[in-house]
């Protein structure tokens, strides 16, 4: 199980990457966490993020009708948000690099 600590630190960045690649909705995104491997995500968990990350305008929404039910509150990314998702990518690879050059050399 991931620390909540640690995923802090990155579920901004990782919620951003799913949407960045397709317009989605909150339900979607849960899932798609839950299939990477964020067993731990629930809508309560996700649906604060997405609010905090749309004041912050990283992502904007919009509500698009929905075949089976009432309509979806869409999200996609903004010029903001891809400024932070590069920015995330490049903070990610570097802690990601240091992390495993302290395991790689404990273990020598």
């Amino acid at each position: 199980m991931i620390e909540s600590q640690m995923l802090k630190g990155v579920i901004e960045g990782v919620i951003l990457h799913i949407i960045k690649n397709n317009e989605t909705y909150g339900y979607e995104i849960v899932e798609e966490l839950k299939r990477s491997g964020f067993y731990t995500m629930t809508e309560g968990t996700v649906y604060p993020i997405l609010q905090r990350m749309t004041k912050k305008g990283y992502i904007l929404a919009s509500y698009k009708k929905s075949e089976i039910g009432p309509r979806r509150k869409y999200y996609y990314i903004s010029k903001n948000g891809e400024k932070y998702l590069a920015n995330f990518y490049q903070s990610f690879n570097e802690l990601n690099q240091a992390v495993e050059n302290v395991i790689d050399r404990g273990n020598k």
